[in-house]
């Protein structure tokens, strides 16, 4: 059986490449919006978790946070940060109490990769190679 792994981003084509990616691995629970994951995830208790950075850092953070302060919770919380919108990783890792950070625009390896190292004791951080060009604007 496989683990069962939440994803909360609220934009439909980066959740719809992160289903894609991770489907095959993790059982995948996806969800559009932050403010009603909290529920969600509390009824789950799923042993993973996947947030969505965008421009607005706040509420990823907030609800990162929010997860591993939990009484009940034992996920594994990562942040997806496709912009890259986090000035500072290591901060963003500090202030949320997230287990890790991915950088940049997963391709399918990379995303299994990330979600599987988060139930280590040291934060990861990940990032991809950029992309140079015009072709950069086409990833987002």
């Amino acid at each position: 059986m496989k683990p069962t792994l939440i994803i909360v981003e609220p934009k439909a084509h980066r959740r719809l490449t992160l289903v894609a990616a991770l489907s095959d691995s993790f059982s995948v629970v996806p969800l559009s919006s932050i403010d009603g994951a909290l529920r969600k995830i509390r009824a789950e208790r799923p042993p993973i978790v996947l947030i969505g950075v965008g421009r607005r850092t706040g509420p990823s953070l907030r609800l990162c946070r929010q997860i591993k302060t939990d009484a009940g919770s034992v996920s594994c919380v990562g942040l997806m940060d496709w912009g890259p919108s986090l000035s500072s990783p290591e901060s963003a890792i500090q202030e949320s109490c997230c287990d890790g950070v991915f950088i940049g625009v997963p391709i399918e390896r990379e995303a299994v990769t990330f979600a599987s190292e988060l139930n280590k004791k040291n934060p990861t951080i990940h990032r991809t190679a950029r992309t140079k060009g015009l072709l950069q604007f086409l990833k987002r």
